[in-house]
């Protein structure tokens, strides 16, 4: 089952191809299987990361783009 949290700091999703990008504010984040990010809009809308260019959130005044770093098992 996964559970959705709000986040402390204003969210927001960055969606779109190389034409055209389109800004989403997050209502709330889940993480499902110990890895998969769910983001759920304020519209209600479900994103995964699959979709979604990059994610940022608001940092004293500043959005600040999350890095995913994927450290293979070797």
């Amino acid at each position: 089952m996964t559970e959705f949290m709000q986040p402390i700091h204003p969210m927001r999703v960055i969606t779109g191809d190389h034409e055209y990008t389109f800004t989403i504010p997050v209502f709330a984040i889940a993480i499902s299987n110990s890895h998969d990010v769910e983001y759920l809009t304020i519209n209600g809308s479900f994103y995964r990361t699959a979709t979604i260019k990059f994610a940022e959130i608001m940092i004293n005044g500043t959005w600040v783009r999350l890095e995913t770093r994927h450290h293979p098992a070797t």
